[in-house]
């Protein structure tokens, strides 16, 4: 085996040591909150809690992703020429597959956590599928008893053109709801 493969085994078994190691600490809720290793999302980020729920959800892709990375090191080391440079590259496409789906599960895991440790009422997205503590399809209009409107804010459910901001109450991100990046005006000149 040439220098170069050698190179790129210990690359691939490192790689696949570190990778696996923050899939099994996540598992096992002892991946230290860190701005390395694991599933580093704002979500994510907001609580203790938060971490290690989302790095609990994402060490089996974690650990797949690890698995992926070994066997290419050792596809590589064993098998060797172009197959073995085949099965490197199709390894490290099915590792960074897997990280990818380790980050959505731990970040939505984080955000299925968060919605469910709010109170009513804010940027949240309810689990009955509406927005800002509101069910899905109900109105927010702000129409008092005698319906006169006594604010902007429309439905805030699918198709509606509602001001994020009126139901929110906030600027800036919604965390992770489908409103994320929505809650600030998009013309703040008028």
């Amino acid at each position: 085996m040439n220098a170069v493969l050698v190179v790129v085994v210990v690359l691939l078994v490192g790689l696949a040591l570190v990778v696996g190691g923050t899939g099994l600490l996540g598992l096992l809720g002892r991946l230290p909150g860190n701005g390395v290793l694991g599933v580093r999302t704002p979500e994510t980020r907001r609580s203790p809690e938060a971490w290690d729920l989302a790095n609990r959800a994402a060490g089996p892709a974690f650990l797949g992703s690890g698995l992926m990375l070994l066997l290419g090191a050792l596809g590589v080391g064993l098998i060797g020429g172009w197959v073995g440079g085949l099965v490197v590259v199709v390894a490290l496409l099915g590792g960074l597959v897997l990280l990818n789906v380790a980050g959505l599960a731990g970040s939505r895991a984080a955000a299925v956590w968060e919605d469910s440790q709010e109170e009513q009422g804010g940027c949240g997205c309810g689990s009955d599928g509406g927005c800002g503590g509101h069910p899905a399809g109900s109105d927010t209009s702000g129409s008092d008893a005698t319906g006169s409107d006594s604010s902007a804010a429309a439905s805030c459910s699918p198709g509606g053109h509602a001001d994020p901001a009126a139901d929110c109450g906030v600027t800036g991100g919604c965390g992770s709801c489908a409103l994320q990046g929505m809650c600030e005006p998009e013309n703040s000149a008028t």
